[in-house]
């Protein structure tokens, strides 16, 4: 028997690869990255967004159509991602001139207040010399620190640089305000807080990505999204 294949048949099998590695590539989710360690504002929990921060991004998601798959992680790994291409968007997070270079901010979604913590009731920061802050690596306290000579220890999560606090190792943390109780509620000591910021939160969208509607669909949603917030 001839055991040769009919030349209709050894050029099929190819196209019929190429074409089955190529449709998975098509029907790939866009990653976004969720920031982490922040569970009670903001997490992941059976593929869904969850927490306080949740319905503002879910009500942006609903009305745009794109596959999307969370996944927490590290801000400083997910800006690195945003970086490189390796995640679509990542939330929450404030606008930067820096981030502004490898991604698109999203726009205004909702605000909230980063706010000076501290043990003491110093003099204003801005008239101290060598006060040390701590605060979750590439946050944007950077822009907040005051006083001549600041000392900056990053950390990667808010709960060590609390426990800093807490040990008199800074001076000072810098954090969003919705998170003093979660780290302070049973701390017996008094503690002060002072207004650092009010701060735009949204999203960012990687210039890496590969639909060409998706950012201007997203930034849609948000101001749909904030105009029904401002409304409740």
């Amino acid at each position: 028997m001839d055991r040769r294949l009919p030349l209709w048949l050894v050029l099929f099998f190819p196209l019929v690869f190429v074409s089955f590695l190529a449709f998975p590539a098509s029907q790939k989710p866009h990653i976004v990255g969720v920031f982490e360690g922040i569970k009670r504002e903001i997490a992941v929990s059976d593929g869904q967004l969850v927490g306080r921060f949740a319905p503002y991004y879910q009500c942006v998601f609903d009305r745009v159509e794109a596959d999307v798959r969370f996944i927490e992680m590290p801000l400083a790994q997910m800006l690195h991602q945003l970086n490189k291409g390796g995640i679509a968007i990542g939330l929450p997070l404030v606008q930067t001139a820096d981030r502004d270079e490898y991604a698109d901010f999203g726009g205004l979604l909702f605000q909230t207040e980063y706010v000076y913590l501290l043990l003491d009731d110093l003099p204003p920061l801005a008239s101290l010399k060598g006060v040390r802050y701590a605060f979750v690596r590439r946050f944007v306290a950077d822009q907040l620190l005051q006083g001549e000579n600041p000392q900056v220890t990053h950390v990667s999560g808010w709960g060590q640089a609390v426990e800093m606090l807490k040990r008199r190792r800074v001076d000072v943390v810098v954090l969003p305000w919705v998170m003093i109780d979660l780290y302070m509620a049973d701390y017996p000591e008094p503690h002060y807080e002072r207004t650092a910021a009010w701060v735009d939160l949204s999203m960012y969208i990687s210039h890496a990505v590969s639909d060409g509607r998706l950012t201007e669909d997203l930034r849609q949603a948000i101001r749909e999204c904030r105009f029904i917030s401002e409304k409740t």
